[in-house]
């Protein structure tokens, strides 16, 4: 993968999933599930693997993770892990280069948006957390409308902006990214920081994948620093 297409045609609106893609918030996502894991003596798991579940929401995770749990094991679990996180206010940690190509696209006149399956709160206090929130115009998340892939949230996000699909660039590191982008005709491109899900985005219907904004930066045809 790499940079291999020119920009074709000028898009007006891009819009950014936020884990993986914007924030590396999936880390410490991992190690509290694993900490409270360990302290309910459950078994350890791969946390390279629980990486690829976290765009699906944590939930998901969890079910993934522990398949054999009762429903009272399940809710106990994801209420404490959900308590942990929203208790310690974890820092936000920007994935490298995110905080510059969000300034370079506003000095160019794009509209941005946010497209997440992280929960509304916690996605206002990441933005807030890292002083992103003026650059976003509209965001949705899971708990607002149904969770990717399904394409309600980009369809709103569409309306709101008053941009075609034509228009928008869909940014994110998951495959229910590129699958929501594909359903309603919106370009999509992977974002693959971690190296390790390149062949999968392609497969989903992403144009490209790049593994840092330099190469989207240059994609969009923005100023390199």
């Amino acid at each position: 993968m790499g940079v291999k297409l020119v920009m074709s045609k000028p898009y007006h609106l891009v819009i950014f999933d936020w884990e993986g893609t914007l924030g590396d918030t999936i880390g410490p996502i991992i190690n509290t599930i694993a900490a409270i894991a360990k302290r309910l003596n459950y078994d350890e798991f791969d946390a390279r693997e629980a990486r690829l579940y976290v765009p699906l929401g944590l939930g998901m995770v969890i079910k993934k993770l522990f398949p054999n749990l009762s429903l009272h094991q399940y809710e106990q679990f994801l209420q404490e892990v959900q308590h942990y996180l929203v208790k310690e206010s974890l820092d936000v940690i920007l994935i490298p280069g995110a905080r510059e190509i969000l300034q370079q696209l506003k000095l160019a006149g794009m509209d941005l948006a946010i497209a997440t399956n992280k929960g509304q709160s916690s996605l206002k206090r990441a933005l807030l957390g890292s002083k992103l929130d003026k650059y976003f115009s509209i965001t949705r998340s899971a708990g607002d409308v149904p969770a990717k892939p399904c394409p309600q949230m980009l369809e709103e996000i569409l309306t709101e902006t008053g941009f075609n699909p034509e228009q928008a660039l869909m940014v994110g590191d998951s495959t229910v990214d590129m699958e929501m982008a594909k359903y309603i005709g919106v370009d999509a491109i992977g974002f693959d920081y971690d190296h390790n899900q390149g062949e999968k985005l392609i497969t989903a219907g992403a144009l490209d994948v790049f593994h840092n904004y330099r190469q989207l930066a240059q994609f969009l045809q923005l100023p390199l620093n």
